[in-house]
């Protein structure tokens, strides 16, 4: 931690134990209004609360971060919602 700190300079850094990292890809999701919002909202139906949010420029992915002991769920929300 010390050394990212000296390389980069950040104003602050901030580790948060028990994170669960899921990410959502596909060519579909480019470019595809509610994409993201059907995503959510199927993890908030399921009383997931999501504490990180990554989507790059391309569109293809979203990444989220959730309480390990959400995982599960989080992945059969998910499915749900896209996959049937």
């Amino acid at each position: 931690l010390r050394e990212i700190k000296m390389e980069c300079e950040p104003d602050s850094v901030e580790v948060y134990p028990n994170m669960a990292l899921i990410a959502t890809v596909g060519r579909g999701m480019a470019y595809t209004p509610g994409i993201a919002g059907r995503l959510f909202s199927a993890l908030g139906k399921n009383n997931i609360n999501v504490r990180m949010i990554d989507q790059g420029s391309s569109e293809i992915n979203i990444i989220v971060g959730v309480e390990t002991e959400d995982f599960e769920a989080a992945i059969r929300a998910i499915y749900e919602e896209f996959a049937r």
